[in-house]
């Protein structure tokens, strides 16, 4: 039901974006939408949670607040308590408040939301919802409203399976894949992207919102495989036709994406504010990988499994689809990394000691650990290997604090830790690989918005106050984030002063029935899919 209505404001959501790639694509032509219309508006760096994953920072960036407050901390929630601890799939019924979605719900704004994680099951917002996540075959029962699905079947080229994840190329892809299928794996994110990019389209000619919003991966998907193919100061070194053809099919994805953007804009009108922003940024990994459980072995915290095997391939976690259970032997550890994803170490709680340790003895434990591996050095190099350990008191305060784990760990060169056995704490990394890092970025053009100016940096926290802010909404009392005031004219801020109202304890309910849409079976294939990517073990 076309009609006549626009968006107020857009999110474009760039997963992993920075400006160390972006600002090259920009100069060289290859994006030159974004170029032109960067130009016209404002830009900062864009810092991410103390942890920048995915499903962590994405929650702080549409709630305002930080993951000690809204409860996210990976992929999956983790239950330390009892003989064998464990871990189940993160919901939206994890995120613990509200959402920039349900707020403006509450307003009577109407909303679409795509590709978004920890949005399944769907909450029932005033709009429209197709979660980022969800196996394709359950994708008929995971969209908001159901009679959507049915409507974006019939969009040209629509390809359920295509949509989501494939799940064994992107396992291969984290673990390295053999040269033969990185152009393969490079066109499937191409092309995925092209069907996110539709049905943003569709719904913005079909069903305008007040806000609309749409989280584009394939730039996270590329940057860990291809990140030294991509930023100028390391893609010198590459000059292998190989590497010089993948280069190119990655200029193609982001030349595609530029062309993507520009029609979004276009589709919102002169009379939209339009939001780019990102979860985090990227680097260069390091060319070693950390064994955590290897370490914590070492120091007597943890037992692996009779036949766990070494591993000799510089992975993160298993192949396949097997669990902690497979290599972690619970009768002989009381801290253990249970997550690539994480980069944590949890310690087990028993009472009187049965199972963990004893309430009097975690703080000792817990300091131990620290020290430990605040001293922990490169034998080649006497280089720490661990920049930072944080208590999930410094990490993650707020009231979820208790479901964070305990401590939270800042490798030097920001990579992900690995979970699995090997023969030492450090092994060399098998291909290079891009890695998470805390700046990501922000830009916004419109009306209001001030022109030619770079913003000081600021958290993640504060977009979802200044979204709300440009639809002339007023703003709960318990954000953690506030308005980015340095991002409007001084005319727009005194004539749009920011207002407060209280805040509201929970998130929108789910559509009835929603929460057994995927049932045990579902749920435990998405959890194989994590573990597949490998981030989850």
């Amino acid at each position: 039901m076309s009609c006549d209505r626009r968006a107020e404001v857009v999110l474009i959501g760039l997963d992993g974006a920075t400006f160390a790639v972006l600002d090259p694509m920009m100069r060289d032509g290859v994006m030159p939408f974004l170029r032109d219309w960067s130009a016209g508006g404002v830009r900062a760096v864009l810092g991410s949670t103390a942890h920048p994953l995915t499903p962590i920072a994405w929650t702080s960036v549409v709630t305002g607040r930080h993951p000690g407050n809204h409860g996210v901390f990976d992929f999956v929630r983790v239950t330390t308590e009892g003989s064998q601890p464990s871990y189940v799939l993160g919901t939206s019924a994890d995120v613990r408040v509200e959402t920039l979605w349900a707020i403006a719900s509450r307003h009577g704004r109407r909303v679409s939301c795509l590709n978004f994680p920890c949005m399944f099951p769907p909450p029932a917002l005033n709009g429209f919802v197709v979660p980022g996540f969800v196996p394709w075959r359950y994708l008929s029962r995971a969209v908001h409203p159901r009679d959507l699905y049915p409507r974006l079947k019939r969009l040209p080229g629509f390809d359920a399976k295509g949509l989501a994840l494939d799940w064994d190329i992107e396992r291969k892809a984290l673990q390295g894949l053999p040269e033969s299928e990185f152009e393969d794996w490079i066109r499937f994110h191409t092309d995925r992207e092209a069907q996110w990019f539709s049905i943003a389209q569709f719904l913005m000619r079909e069903e305008p919102c007040d806000l609309t919003a749409i989280l584009f991966d394939g730039v996270d998907k590329l940057q860990h495989l291809c990140y030294h193919l991509l930023d100028p100061t390391l893609a010198s070194r590459y000059t292998s036709q190989w590497a010089q053809r993948v280069r190119g099919l990655c200029l193609d994805y982001f030349r595609q994406l530029d062309r993507f953007l520009e029609a979004i804009v276009a589709a919102a009108g002169p009379g939209a504010r339009v939001f780019m922003a990102s979860d985090h940024g990227f680097r260069a990994a390091g060319e070693q990988i950390f064994y955590a459980n290897v370490w914590l072995e070492q120091q007597g915290h943890f037992g692996w499994r009779d036949g766990t095997t070494i591993d000799h391939e510089g992975r993160l976690s298993l192949d396949g689809h097997a669990g902690p259970e497979a290599f972690i032997d619970w009768s002989r550890t009381v801290a253990f990394a249970l997550t690539a994803s994480s980069n944590a170490i949890w310690i087990r709680r028993g009472r009187n000691g049965h199972d963990g340790v004893s309430d009097e003895e975690y703080p000792r434990l817990r300091q131990q650990l620290i020290d430990g591996l605040k001293m922990l050095t490169d034998p080649a190099t006497g280089e720490r290997i661990v920049e930072r350990v944080m208590t999930r008191e410094e990490a993650f305060p707020g009231a979820a604090v208790d479901a964070a784990p305990d401590l939270t760990l800042v490798l030097r060169d920001y990579s992900f830790l690995s979970v699995l056995r090997a023969d030492a704490v450090l092994r060399n990394r098998r291909l290079p690989y891009g890695t998470h890092h805390p700046d990501g970025i922000f830009m916004a053009t419109g009306p209001g918005i001030r022109q030619q100016a770079e913003l000081a940096p600021f958290s993640i926290v504060d977009i979802t106050p200044t979204l709300l802010y440009a639809l002339d909404l007023p703003l709960p009392s318990d954000l953690d984030g506030g308005v980015t005031t340095a991002a409007f004219e001084a005319s727009w801020a005194e004539a749009h002063p920011v207002r407060h109202e209280q805040g509201v304890a929970a998130a929108l309910p789910t559509e009835p029935g929603a929460a057994s849409v995927l049932g045990t079976e579902g749920e435990q294939e998405v959890l194989r899919r994590l573990k597949a990517l490998g981030y989850l073990d």
